[in-house]
């Protein structure tokens, strides 16, 4: 017999796996104002050549270093995973402008690119960031946004449009322009933090 209840806004992840836990000792009430559960997950159901296969549009891939609980939680309900990989690529304005971050055929996978000036300074840019924002993490005040980080040190227009905000709003599931409000020191820390290797 449980002494208490508890009640929990929001089925997201968080709400989801607070609601599992706490339900072996209270009474959980859930709330969710959505009309599915899940929050930013949506499962949706995708016809391939094999059958239905449920896929969760909110949450594709996960690693194991990066997501312990997760995977804790998953292995404790005998959820199954699977190898997978992924990708980064943008679209603008309707294909005018496009490209891929797996390989350098990628970045100029629309041969145009190759004269133009500005997807240069947006490569440029790009391998800018990802060699010397990690060490600049030590003199940055923790309230900096990266809208802030990116101005002071001079990141083009290009850079900032085309590439971290495409980037950041699919990472976080936020609307781009939201995202020049982030903390600087948590963006630069998850951007540049050692990836997994492949067959992790």
């Amino acid at each position: 017999m449980t002494s208490h209840t508890i009640a929990i806004i929001g089925s997201g992840i968080s709400g989801l796996s607070a609601a599992w836990l706490l339900s072996r000792s209270a009474d959980v009430t859930l709330y969710e104002k959505a009309l599915r559960p899940g929050g930013h997950s949506n499962t949706v159901i995708a016809d391939v050549a094999e059958g239905s296969v449920a896929v969760d549009t909110g949450f594709i891939v996960f690693n194991e270093r990066n997501y312990e609980n997760l995977c804790a939680l998953f292995a404790h309900l005998g959820v199954a995973s699977a190898p997978s990989d992924m990708g980064f690529a943008v679209s603008v304005e309707d294909g005018r402008m496009e490209y891929s971050g797996r390989h350098l055929d990628g970045l100029f996978g629309q041969r145009r690119n190759l004269i133009r000036p500005a997807h240069w300074q947006l490569v440029s840019d790009i391998l800018r960031f990802f060699r010397e924002a990690k060490g600049q993490l030590a003199n940055l005040p923790s309230e900096v946004s990266i809208g802030e980080f990116l101005a002071t040190h001079g990141y083009s227009r290009v850079f900032i449009e085309d590439h971290i905000l495409p980037m950041s709003a699919a990472i976080w599931s936020t609307p781009a322009r939201h995202m020049l409000d982030f903390p600087a020191r948590s963006f630069i820390e998850f951007l540049c933090q050692p990836r997994p290797a492949p067959d992790q």
